[in-house]
């Protein structure tokens, strides 16, 4: 059975990834004037360096077009996920960020630190790596719990191999290492 396709494209395709950057190229230019901004797959992130009051006024035009776009181009936003947060020795949180959708204003939480690529905590208002250490560690002493548990009596050779595979790939993951 034959249906028009109104949007979208077939997963797999091989023209996808080619036509989705066609696309969203105008999603760029929409909030240049607002805000850079920093796109990854289907991820997007506006920025604004904010330095005096005036530049708060900046990112919420930026948030506005980015939500026209979307519903002009019949694509949802996931909401829940819109967050803010701000960098810097001196926040400011007092400014509010909404975005409208049906005539529901919904106003953008702060947040501390957020995950972004399985990295917690890379993007908090310090610039710390507490959140994704405290993380990592937590999981790689999970995971060490598990061999210790379940594998007593393997040999000392194939203990390290466990280990280097399962416990220090979670401690290595995207941590850049110097040399």
């Amino acid at each position: 059975m034959w249906d028009n396709v109104t949007s979208g494209l077939p997963q797999d395709s091989v023209l996808g990834p080619l036509l989705f950057l066609i696309f969203i190229n105008y999603l760029v230019q929409r909030c240049e004037p607002y805000c850079e901004i920093y796109l990854f797959a289907d991820d997007a992130k506006l920025f604004r360096h904010i330095v005096g009051d005036i530049d708060n006024c900046f990112p919420q035009p930026g948030i506005d077009s980015l939500k026209q776009w979307s519903d002009h181009w019949l694509l949802k936003l996931n909401i829940s996920k819109c967050k803010i947060v701000s960098f810097g020795r001196h926040v400011d949180k007092n400014y509010v960020y909404n975005i409208n959708e049906n005539n529901q204003i919904t106003p953008l939480e702060y947040e501390e630190s957020y995950q972004d690529l399985g990295v917690i905590g890379l993007f908090d208002e310090k610039l710390t790596f507490r959140h994704n250490i405290h993380e990592k560690v937590h999981k790689a002493y999970e995971t060490f719990g598990i061999i210790k548990r379940n594998f007593k009596y393997i040999s000392i050779n194939n203990f390290i191999l466990l280990y280097k595979s399962m416990v220090r790939s979670l401690l290595d993951y995207c941590v850049s290492q110097y040399r």
